[in-house]
């Protein structure tokens, strides 16, 4: 995969079949539904502890977010999945023989073609959101974040590793780093 950024677009370009695989990925795990309802609550977390009292005001408050703030916060979250997805549902094919300099160390024979996802400028902000969605809910429901997988990876042959936890590793290391790139490229 490589970052393309230009004054109107930005792209996600030569991905490979694995990498396009896990960026399409994306609008489904952002909305959660795979998902334990525990796990998809983490995205409309209660404004108060379980041990905070319930009085008058705190339940009036309570009353505000649920009947004001999570509609909203649910429609913001909805709106930019759609236009996720309408990004990604504009991706381009191409063959790998159109890849400028190609890295001889990272070439592979069995792929013939690429993928080329172009970004509007404007729906970066979207983007960012939903891979926050997705980045949370994996973390919630897989303990990704902290874990120590990845060190196992480094000492451990390919067999012992379960290849389910793998790819959930990948996608969310993949999704981290798109979000890292608009941020250092493209939101500031």
């Amino acid at each position: 995969m490589r970052f393309v950024l230009t004054d109107e677009f930005w792209a996600l370009d030569a991905l490979t079949p694995a990498e396009w695989h896990l960026v399409s990925e994306l609008p489904a795990a952002s909305n959660g539904e795979s998902f334990s309802s525990s796990t998809r609550e983490r995205l409309f977390p209660s404004l108060f502890s379980p041990e905070t009292l319930l009085n008058e005001d705190t339940q009036s408050h309570l009353e505000d977010w649920e009947e004001f703030v999570k509609p909203d916060l649910k429609e913001s979250f909805d709106d930019a999945r759609n236009q996720i997805s309408q990004d990604i549902a504009k991706v381009e094919t191409f063959d790998v023989e159109e890849v400028p300099e190609p890295d001889p160390a990272k070439t592979d024979e069995t792929i013939s073609q690429l993928k080329r996802l172009r970004v509007p400028l404007d729906h970066t902000e979207a983007w960012y959101s939903v891979l926050n969605q997705a980045r949370i809910l994996m973390n919630e429901e897989f303990d990704l974040a902290q874990s120590d997988d990845r060190l196992l990876l480094q000492s451990q042959s390919e067999e012992n590793v379960d290849q389910e936890r793998l790819i959930l590793l990948a996608q969310y290391e993949l999704y981290s780093v798109i979000q890292s790139i608009l941020v250092e490229n493209v939101m500031n």
